[in-house]
């Protein structure tokens, strides 16, 4: 390897370097020559998962790299940002207390000071995000072409001024991009112009989705998946046959393919109706006879473990979402594959 060009390990490394970064950390640390070798593919996929501290590490060392590159800068050209992939950036769990409550009264004062600790941790844990997600945003959007976000545990305030003009695919885990609206934007702008696979993976409290303004921001859709659909909120259901069935010009004309996968079954003692769900499930069986392209219902996903409540995707979802985008970025089809 010592008597390689410089530029043939570079290549050598983009191939080795597609794993979130961890090759790449590696690899800086074999020699002074390595690392400046590896500088440009270093940073060409990175994963960071859950902690505001580490994503301000990350772009500490992004910009560092960055400053002192004097050839190819490194850019991050595939991004997985997850906030509830482990349990470093989330709210601590309250502690035990020390004595059971005895009546409704201790139980309903235990309950009430459990929910003010857990407040108070989250608007911390908020803060921080606020501070550094528009600024990571800000610093990678431009040059990403794929984007992965598990992003329902945080309140976003602020908003990211930035665009996302060579992005291929994006995977939202979780609703839209809270500190990127794409109504009541400024102008015209449209956010996704070269974006050709949206996946949309819907969670109990962010599923509500409105496709037109998806059809208005990725205005050159190819491949459309929506895992995890329910038949509420209405807008979400009606707003993605709306731009099924749409055969203007102006609502995704290059759109090929869309790939359907519904939520779970409810459970029998559920507060979902079993029947309101079977009628929604023959409602989308009905959409490949409307819509103006291929559309594949799959059958009802089934949970490996009793159906999830949390507020965010449980973390077998979330892992397996990360190895389909690793697969991806290695030419895999990943969740495109034949009956994922």
């Amino acid at each position: 390897m010592d008597k390689l060009a410089v530029e043939l390990l570079s290549q050598i490394f983009f191939y080795a370097c597609t794993d979130g970064g961890q090759t790449g950390c590696s690899l800086a640390l074999v020699s002074k020559r390595f690392r400046a070798a590896s500088r440009p593919a270093r940073f060409y996929t990175v994963a960071l998962y859950s902690s505001p501290a580490q994503i301000e590490r990350f772009l500490y060392a992004y910009q560092r790299e960055r400053s002192e590159a004097y050839d190819a800068l490194p850019r991050v050209r595939h991004l997985w940002l997850s906030y509830a992939e482990t349990s470093g950036g989330a709210p601590e769990a309250p502690p035990a207390e020390s004595q059971k409550p005895t009546s409704r009264a201790e139980f309903l004062a235990l309950l009430q000071r459990r929910t003010q600790r857990w407040r108070c941790a989250q608007e911390g844990l908020d803060e921080q995000y606020n501070r550094v997600i528009p600024l990571l945003m800000n610093e990678v959007a431009a040059d990403l072409y794929t984007l992965a976000l598990t992003q329902s545990r945080w309140r976003c305030t602020n908003a990211a001024k930035c665009s996302f003009p060579r992005l291929k695919e994006l995977t939202l885990i979780g609703g839209d991009i809270s500190y990127l609206p794409l109504s009541g934007g400024e102008g015209d702008t449209v956010l996704y112009p070269s974006l050709r696979r949206l996946h949309r993976v819907l969670t109990p409290v962010c599923k509500d989705v409105d496709f037109l303004d998806w059809a208005r921001h990725a205005p050159r859709l190819t491949h459309l998946r929506v895992s995890r659909l329910d038949f509420c909120p209405y807008r979400t259901v009606a707003t993605l046959q709306q731009v099924l069935t749409d055969t203007s010009d102006e609502c995704l004309p290059y759109l090929q393919k869309v790939v359907i996968l519904p939520h779970p079954r409810p459970e029998a003692d559920s507060a979902m109706s079993v029947v309101g769900f079977e009628q929604f499930l023959q409602h989308l069986r009905q959409l490949p006879q409307l819509a103006k392209v291929p559309v594949t219902v799959l059958p009802p996903l089934i949970p490996k473990a009793p159906n999830h409540h949390g507020v965010d995707a449980p973390r077998e979802c979330i892992m397996m979402f990360r190895d389909q985008w690793i697969d991806r970025i290695e030419g895999g089809l990943g969740c495109w594959a034949e009956g994922q």
